[in-house]
C-alpha cells in the first residue's frame, strides 16, 4: 500500500486526504493516530471508524443543505 497507509483501509485513507489535502500522507496519519490514540475507549473508537465508513461527501453536502434551509428559514 502506498502513503504510508499499511494496515489502512482505503475508506480511511480516503478521511485523511479530506481531513489533510494540504499534509504530505505522514503528517496526516499522525494526525489521525492521534485522534485514534485520544479515542480511549472503544465506543468513540467505534464512531471513529463508523464516520471513516460513510460517505463523507453525501453527509457533507446534506449538512450543507440543511443549514442552507435553516438559513433560508431565518431570514424570511
Amino acid at each position: 500500500m502506498g502513503d504510508g497507509q499499511a494496515g489502512r483501509s482505503k475508506e480511511l485513507d480516503d478521511v485523511r486526504k479530506l481531513l489533510f489535502p494540504n499534509l504530505d500522507p505522514e503528517d496526516g496519519w499522525a494526525k489521525i493516530d492521534a485522534a485514534v490514540a485520544g479515542a480511549a475507549d472503544d465506543e468513540r473508537f467505534e464512531a471513529i471508524e463508523e464516520l471513516a465508513n460513510r460517505d463523507l461527501n453525501e453527509d457533507l453536502y446534506a449538512a450543507l443543505e440543511r443549514l442552507r434551509r435553516a438559513q433560508r428559514s431565518s431570514s424570511e
